[in-house]
């Protein structure tokens, strides 16, 4: 365990390390909160759906394109834009009232998102090599899920205490300061030989571990999605008005599973450690069909945060091993695509599901999409390894 920690004497890391935790932590107090202002605002289930799922929307559509462009350019300016991008859009909410005007600066968010997430995460995996650079994308999710962890978990009290504008007001200076951390103190990571003939996109797109790796970022991010917008209104369609147990349990969870992925990944290996983590995410969502109490938020906090605090640093891993690194950026740029179209299609998607036919519904269809794209991640790559076992 200390071995994984020696990666935050990297200047490198610590400028992502740091400029991550804070661009999580500004970006994600708004989200828990946001479906709660929208719906307070008088906007109905499906309007906040839509609205929410913008952000995938647009993420979706340059996802791909900027991946190649951190192949070729470099992942430093690329994070740096996509961070002016988020400040801008972040700002927008002080002067939007309309359903159009909170759609537009969604949609806004996720080009920002975009822009930002593909060229960090590529980033933090190309700082070191071997172990270290195991530890470098490790560490990158634990900042990840501490920024995400302590934004979920004290969204709610700000938000009841501050307003939904002093939130904005402090998301806008974290981001800010994420931004100047970038800009000041990381350098530009070295590219590959340009002479270095890449795969055609197509070729990255069917490669088996770019689909199963795909499927599965999919499920979890609809399910993630699902969880984050409609479990604060569900919980309150209950009775429940603290529906940050929920929250509160999952940051717990989260951070703990991602300090122990890579001995849980070592332990079963990537791809069990994959499987294991969607089944417990699974197990999650179905506690929720059960009833929608102080308990069960807790218990579907703790069960959905272990599984999804392993998920996507064990999908990195394994798209890190098996992709070279000429490949990198557009290979995770298609995984994370991926995992917008989930967020995309389960706010959009789910926003009618909860207005029309309620709950229940609503998560029954979460937890029976996480089931098929977990059975058929695990297939493909069982039976890819079987191939390359036999020759």
């Amino acid at each position: 365990m200390a071995n994984s920690f020696q990666i935050f004497k990297n200047q490198q890391f610590q400028s992502i390390a740091i400029s991550h935790f804070n661009t999580i932590l500004g970006t994600s107090l708004l989200v828990p909160v946001l479906p709660v202002f929208l719906h307070n605002s008088g906007f109905s289930e499906t309007q906040i759906g839509i609205i929410m799922g913008a952000t995938a929307m647009s993420s979706l559509i340059i996802r791909p394109w900027i991946g190649f462009q951190v192949d070729t350019k470099g992942s430093r300016p690329v994070i740096l834009l996509g961070q002016i991008v988020l400040i801008l859009s972040t700002v927008g909410y002080w002067w939007a009232t309309s359903f159009l005007g909170f759609f537009v600066l969604r949609f806004l968010y996720g080009i920002g998102q975009a822009f930002y997430g593909t060229g960090a995460v590529t980033f933090a995996s190309s700082i070191g090599s071997g172990e270290s650079n195991s530890n470098s994308i490790a560490m990158y999710t634990l900042t990840t899920m501490c920024g995400l962890g302590l934004s979920m978990s004290m969204a709610q009290v700000a938000f009841d205490n501050f307003g939904f504008y002093a939130l904005v007001g402090i998301s806008v200076i974290l981001i800010g300061i994420a931004f100047n951390v970038m800009k000041w103190r990381s350098q530009p990571i070295q590219l590959a030989a340009r002479n270095v003939v890449r795969a055609p996109f197509m070729d990255v797109l069917k490669s088996n571990v770019v689909c199963a790796t795909t499927l599965s970022q999919f499920a979890a991010s609809f399910a993630f999605s699902a969880a984050l917008t409609f479990i604060p209104l569900a919980s309150i369609d209950k009775g429940v008005d603290f529906y940050s147990l929920f929250f509160i349990a999952f940051a717990i969870s989260v951070i703990f599973s991602r300090v122990f992925v890579q001995k849980i990944g070592h332990i079963l290996g990537l791809l069990n450690a994959t499987l294991y983590a969607s089944i417990t995410m699974l197990l999650g969502i179905v506690l929720l069909l059960i009833t929608i109490s102080p308990m069960i938020l807790v218990l579907s906090g703790l069960l959905f945060g272990l599984g999804f605090g392993v998920v996507y640093p064990t999908l990195v891993l394994l798209l890190v091993e098996r992709i070279q690194q000429t490949n990198r950026g557009t290979a995770l740029g298609i995984m994370i695509a991926a995992g917008d179209i989930g967020t995309a299609l389960s706010a959009a998607i789910l926003g009618g599901v909860a207005e029309h036919l309620g709950y229940f519904v609503l998560f029954s269809a979460t937890a029976l999409l996480l089931a098929i794209c977990t059975y058929y991640f695990y297939s493909i790559l069982v039976r890819s390894d079987d191939k390359i076992s036999d020759n």
